[in-house]
């Protein structure tokens, strides 16, 4: 996530693309339960950006997203 973040909401597909993994896998954590649900418009999720970090650690947290010290190599 190296990129600059100025959009203040995304949808479950755009930060899907920001952070790298699938759509699915960032609804998957609301339809769980591991996160409140954000407001919906138009049938689309609209997630503040500052879930972001929540969302980023409950990804790690399924192993979906790696750590930055999962990605060096000794």
């Amino acid at each position: 996530m190296s990129e600059t973040v100025s959009a203040k909401h995304f949808t479950s597909g755009e930060l899907g693309d920001l952070l790298g993994v699938q759509a699915w896998r960032i609804a998957r954590l609301f339809e769980l339960g591991l996160l409140e649900e954000p407001l919906r418009v138009g049938g689309r999720r609209l997630i503040p950006r500052s879930m972001l970090p929540m969302i980023v650690c409950a990804l790690r947290d399924r192993g979906w997203l790696e750590s930055p010290d999962d990605s060096q190599v000794s």
